[in-house]
């Protein structure tokens, strides 16, 4: 795409004009994706009109091309979905999300295909067969921007979020694979028997060469950013351009001819990589920095893309006035053809056991909310124009009527199922029934409107407001106060107060977590200890979410689920044949970082505690939590006492260096307490750093 001075100026008015779609949506409640669509539908007749074609004109300069889609906007979509999944719960539902991304998705493509070449002839259109599988690889695909938004709104099972957001990550490789298997065959036509076989190989050799290359390739950025890890800016700059570097990088090595690999597949493992890996080694203002930045960045693309997917509908020039009978076809046999490979995945798989059985609700939902969109509109255009295929005699090229087809299925998706996924989840009752995010919003909720009261105290003493105002306000606070305390009560009497427990744990484990973080960015621990009690904190709040917490085994930092850290060990043994077993600084990291976590916890909760008037927790409950952790405390305590005991003057040095470690990081909160009052800024923080730091 080359960009004038119409086009830049397009782009930016039409980014301007998304966060004013944006923003109605939010106010009017409505499905944001499909309003950017219909409002990109109507600009092209509105921006025609005689009197603003001269002002908005320009608009039109901005085309979505196929290069702009595929290796600009493709990328950043699946960098932002792959980085902030969890590889650990999409593997609790790894045979769902497999089996509707691989064999759902050919039993889709084959399913269209099939009825299309048996219904299209009724109305006089005799299509090729491999034009109708071109079409069913490139519609299967579904996009989970518009649904994951209302899934969020109506509180979906997280699970079904999943299986949803899943599948989607990796249908798209699935597609794109199948695409240009059938692309090439449409091109060079079938050859029997060796043209099956050599389709059959090329696919298989797209997806592992594309999960090899995506491996492979992240880590070796994550290499990089370990190297980087002192300059945020660079390591931050690395991130973001590592999901084209692994993209642009595959498409390279298409380009060579020596055989085919998955760019969309190499992208999203490198991604899942980088996510669940990679991002453990970053600071905590890095991660929160670069999750922020990747959030607006795919913000910013999947706006662009449908807005101007909306423009690209009403330019398109195929006249659809023609082809109303054939797009109606489509669309019904598209909306047939998921709810077949939704059932026909999930029926063996509930009945095999493998895996949690998914609830019948959630089958129709899966079948009613696969929308169509990003994906499905950049594989029809990557089909190129001059596209024949013997025996097509239409009026319209084989290109046109694909993507007249593709059109109106993504249309009929957005204006007809989206609006309709919400009254479905009420019809049939699907929402998260696990309370525990409502108990813990429940107890922080207390603990802000006990520190609201607080300060309006605060205020009345300083006359910062009047006593009238006061008296007002704090009735206000009181009354929020008694309901969530009737919110507590009805939630004991449903659930009982075992999901106190539950949510007390999970808070404490949460601390804990922040606390490593900080010890790990400090040095006082390195990452191999980092890692390892991660893994064991991460296990744990997985069972505290599975009402479990009375069966955490303290021993167990890593499981089958950590495929990355896995793997990682794994090729660290075959490479260097060296154990992964501590040496004795490590575990004297380990055992003094445990100690100071499980501190940290007891000192936070408690002091929530005992801030106000009342407290903030169940009193039992809290007591009963508190003194647990003061046990692990005293234990991670012997257990660092016994090492220095046995090995005190070996060990002494490095406790030694250890202390430094915790003292410079007491220099830098102190330093961020003056940088945030204005007092120094980034030059004189690194002087003062420089200058008066010990050691």
């Amino acid at each position: 795409m080359v960009l004038s001075l119409t086009s830049t100026l397009s782009l930016f008015v039409l980014i301007a004009l998304s966060t004013v779609i944006f923003f109605a949506a939010k106010r009017f409640k409505l499905p944001y994706t499909v309003l950017l669509v219909l409002v990109g539908v109507l600009l092209v007749p509105i921006v025609n009109l005689p009197y603003l074609s001269v002002v908005f004109g320009f608009l039109n300069d901005l085309v979505l091309t196929p290069e702009l889609l595929f290796y600009i906007f493709l990328p950043v979509l699946i960098f932002e979905s792959g980085f902030n999944m969890s590889i650990r719960k999409m593997l609790e539902s790894a045979w769902a999300i497999s089996l509707l991304s691989v064999a759902g998705l050919f039993v889709s493509a084959l399913v269209i295909a099939s009825l299309l070449y048996l219904l299209l002839p009724l109305i006089g259109i005799n299509i090729p067969f491999i034009i109708a599988l071109l079409f069913g690889a490139v519609i299967s695909p579904t996009d989970p921007v518009a649904v994951l938004s209302l899934f969020k709104e109506f509180k979906v099972p997280k699970r079904l979020g999943m299986i949803f957001e899943g599948e989607s990550l990796f249908n798209d490789g699935t597609a794109v694979a199948l695409f240009f298997v059938l692309l090439g065959v449409a091109t060079y036509g079938f050859q029997g028997s060796e043209t099956v076989v050599k389709g059959v190989a090329d696919f298989v050799i797209m997806i592992v060469s594309g999960i090899a290359i995506g491996l492979l390739m992240a880590a070796l950025i994550t290499r990089a950013l370990r190297l980087t890890r002192s300059n945020e800016f660079v390591t931050v700059t690395l991130l973001i351009i590592s999901a084209h570097l692994v993209f642009i990088t595959t498409e390279v090595i298409n380009h060579l001819g020596y055989f085919h690999v998955s760019s969309i597949i190499a992208t999203s493992v490198a991604s899942l990589f980088m996510g669940n890996y990679s991002r453990n080694i970053l600071a905590p203002k890095v991660d929160e920095y670069l999750s922020k930045l990747i959030e607006h960045m795919a913000f910013i693309v999947n706006s662009l893309v449908f807005l101007l997917a909306g423009l690209l509908f009403a330019s398109s020039g195929v006249d659809f006035s023609d082809l109303w009978l054939p797009i109606l076809i489509g669309v019904l046999v598209v909306a047939f053809a998921r709810m077949v490979s939704v059932y026909c995945v999930v029926l063996p798989l509930n009945m095999s056991g493998v895996e949690e059985k998914i609830p019948l609700s959630w089958q129709k939902l899966m079948s009613w909310a696969s929308l169509r969109g990003a994906l499905s509109i950049i594989i029809v255009l990557m089909i190129p124009e001059g596209f024949t295929i013997e025996g097509w005699t239409y009026e319209h090229s084989p290109r046109d009527f694909l993507l007249a087809l593709t059109i109106g299925c993504i249309l009929a998706t957005l204006f007809v199922k989206a609006p309709l996924i919400g009254p479905m989840m009420r019809r049939y009752h699907i929402e998260d029934h696990n309370p525990l995010s409502v108990v813990q919003k429940s107890d922080l909720g207390v603990y802000f409107l006990l520190t609201e009261r607080s300060r309006l105290q605060e205020y009345l003493k300083k006359g910062f407001i009047s006593y009238e105002h006061y008296v007002r306000l704090v009735a206000q606070v009181n009354h929020k106060i008694a309901t969530a305390e009737t919110e507590r009560a009805s939630l004991i009497e449903r659930y009982g107060s075992n999901v106190f427990v539950q949510s007390l744990h999970f808070i404490m484990v949460r601390v804990e977590l922040t606390a490593l973080k900080r010890l790990y960015v400090n040095g006082e621990v390195n990452e191999n200890v980092y890692r390892k009690i991660h893994g064991k904190l991460m296990l744990q709040l997985e069972k505290i979410e599975g009402a479990q917490h009375n069966a955490i085994n303290p021993e167990l930092d890593i499981d089958s689920r950590d495929v990355f850290d896995r793997l990682v060990n794994f090729s660290r043994r075959m490479l260097s044949k060296k154990s992964n077993e501590f040496s004795r600084e490590e575990k004297l990291q380990y055992y003094r970082a445990q100690m100071i976590m499980a501190r940290k916890a007891v000192m936070t909760v408690d002091s929530m505690q005992g801030s106000f008037d009342r407290p903030i927790f169940i009193s039992n409950i809290c007591d009963e939590v508190l003194e647990r952790y003061r046990r692990y405390k005293e234990q991670s305590s012997s257990k660092m006492d016994a090492l220095l005991g046995s090995y005190r003057d070996e060990l002494e040095p490095h406790l030694i260096r250890l202390a430094e470690c915790s003292l410079d990081a007491s220099g830098s909160i102190a330093l961020t307490y003056l940088h945030e009052n204005g007092l120094i800024n980034e030059a004189d923080e690194d002087e003062i750093r420089h200058r008066f730091t010990i050691g």
